[in-house]
């Protein structure tokens, strides 16, 4: 595998195991990327507090994806990027439509932490990391189908745009995953012969556009039975791993690596 390379991950189910969250059984392949100076730049929905949490217990200065891809994080140099749109200006305009317009949501920036712990199952700790967000906002729609085009079209008024997670709508600018993730390909590539080989990791369909955007995509075994495919393109190389969460993340990028 080249040096010029970057490793992409989604973190519950790919990196973290889906009962426990521990990384523990990637450590090995966690030491080798890190060996060899590859970056592994995590690329989630979570907050950055979420993602910083789970950083130093891995041990990672990596730049770092938050909510979706509306920010990005170089902790070496404390710098925070936002690509989508901030967090007040979020607010602002949820609480101008539900005003406006009356519609049934309610998100988090209504919700105490203990309002969270109680939605998620997350603990208290958990749950201040989860609100403590900048650049989205999850909410739980509770109005009708039709109501819901229309809060979309209204959000894209305003340059909002609404997207599906597990449990959550999440509101936030026009950014995403991949185009955080390209950005930091972009960067990487300057004063680089050779453009940078991508390698993504992730276990759900909401991972779909990552993987499909990367150059190896791994597609990590999900016990829960969700399978799902990715387009097929000629200069793009498909794994899918027999082993779930970090087993199987371990177990590919070791054989990447000894390729």
């Amino acid at each position: 595998m080249q040096k010029n390379c970057l490793v992409f991950t989604d973190l519950d189910g790919t990196l973290l195991d889906h009962h426990n969250y521990s990384h523990a059984a990637a450590q090995t392949a966690l030491d080798a990327l890190a060996a060899l100076h590859i970056p592994v730049i995590l690329n989630s929905s979570k907050t950055l507090s979420e993602i910083e949490f789970i950083a130093a217990d891995i041990g990672l200065d990596s730049p770092r994806i938050a909510e979706n891809g509306s920010l990005i994080a170089y902790p070496k140099t404390g710098e925070i990027k936002i690509l989508g749109a901030d967090y007040a200006s979020i607010c602002d305009c949820l609480k101008r439509l539900r005003d406006s317009y009356d519609y049934q949501f309610t998100g988090f920036n209504d919700w105490s932490a203990e309002d969270i712990a109680e939605v998620t199952g997350l603990d208290i700790e958990a749950a201040a990391r989860a609100k403590q967000r900048e650049a989205s906002e999850p909410l739980i729609w509770q109005d009708n189908a039709e109501e819901l085009e229309a809060f979309k079209a209204k959000l894209a008024e305003n340059g909002l745009s609404l997207k599906r997670g597990g449990r959550f709508w999440h509101v936030m600018g026009q950014a995403d995953k991949v185009m955080a993730m390209q950005y930091l390909v972009d960067a990487q590539q300057v004063g680089q012969s050779e453009k940078p080989l991508v390698i993504a990791l992730g276990d759900g369909p909401n991972d779909k556009d990552m993987l499909a955007a990367a150059d190896i995509a791994v597609i990590v075994y999900n016990p829960d039975g969700t399978v799902f495919d990715l387009p097929e393109r000629e200069t793009q190389r498909q794994i899918r791993t027999k082993l779930a969460g970090p087993a199987g993340w371990n177990a590919t990028i070791m054989q990447l690596l000894n390729e």
